[in-house]
């Protein structure tokens, strides 16, 4: 619908072809997330299979959560996979994780592949692996929502998940899995670290093609303009320079900038320094993220911007 080469962006940049699009970092974040080896993949589809057994039939739902009560589990039911539901899979994995040891009992006398499957150590390994990978995954894309979200802060949230992978692929290769708080505890765990370590490169691989570099350090002046140095690669023009040295000596404003969204002050300070404040405006004005905002802020801000 909003493709480059047919979509929605490609229709509009015909007819203006300096108007940015930015691409939604929760969605590019859920297609790196997508990146699964097939030895992994057939433990979701399997990990699927044996949800959807207990939570498709009302009456073993029912004698599940009763067995589990018996047993005093930590939860009483099991979740469903919803694909569209980009944060579904990494808990419907860590549930049945939680739940494997109940899950092996209430199988134990109809479904002997199910039970061959939970008495595995090795695929109860790789089942712990994918709770905990996707657990972190889902951390980061929670954590690029909300209303003060823009550009700059995802995008540095998404640098730092690509420092961590390779900070854990570094580890997870001398033998230390305690980044996985379920890996750790699991039998027979060190079989997998070949599986890990692949994983983990290829998803920061994955994170580089989804995730171009972009230098926010040229940044820095939207951000704070009152401590921030002006980048050599900032791009800013003579008539803007000079407006930020003026805006980095107002008192008043540096203690509004410390009150309002970065999104609001520059919102309010583009009458009096409209060449700078724009330039600021057009990189925070982009939805860095598909997640709804609230209107009335951003409204604000576009009506500076375009006035």
């Amino acid at each position: 619908m909003i493709g480059s080469i047919k979509g929605f962006v490609s229709l509009v940049k015909r007819e203006n072809s300096s108007v940015i699009t930015t691409h939604c970092f929760l969605h590019r974040e859920a297609l790196v997330a997508k990146t699964i080896s097939n030895d992994l993949k057939s433990v979701l589809e399997k990990v699927v299979k044996i949800v959807d057994f207990i939570k498709s039939r009302p009456l073993k739902s029912r004698l599940f959560t009763k067995l589990c009560e018996e047993l005093e589990a930590k939860h009483l039911k099991l979740l469903l996979h919803t694909e569209a539901r980009w944060l579904s899979r990494g808990k419907v994995l860590s549930r049945v994780c939680e739940l494997k040891e109940e899950m092996l009992a209430f199988f134990t006398l109809e479904q002997e592949e199910f039970c061959d499957l939970l008495a595995d150590d090795t695929w109860c390994a790789k089942l712990s692996y994918f709770a905990d990978i996707f657990e972190l995954l889902n951390t980061v894309n929670a954590s690029m929502q909300g209303k003060s979200e823009n550009v700059l802060s995802s995008t540095d949230k998404i640098k730092a998940l690509k420092e961590k992978l390779q900070l854990w692929g570094s580890k997870v290769k001398e033998g230390n899995l305690d980044m996985f708080s379920h890996v750790a505890v699991a039998a027979n765990s060190g079989v997998i670290i070949p599986i890990i370590s692949e994983h983990l490169a290829v998803l920061e691989k994955q994170i580089q093609h989804y995730f171009p570099d972009i230098c926010t350090e040229n940044y820095d002046w939207i951000r704070n303009p009152f401590v921030a140095s002006i980048s050599t690669q900032s791009q800013l023009t003579l008539m803007e320079e000079e407006q930020l040295v003026e805006l980095c000596h107002e008192r008043d404003l540096k203690l509004l900038q410390m009150q309002l969204p970065l999104d609001e002050f520059w919102a309010q300070i583009k009458t009096k320094y409209p060449h700078v404040a724009k330039k600021a405006l057009v990189m925070l004005i982009q939805f860095s993220t598909s997640y709804q905002y609230d209107v009335t802020r951003r409204i604000v801000s576009l009506t500076a911007l375009i006035d």
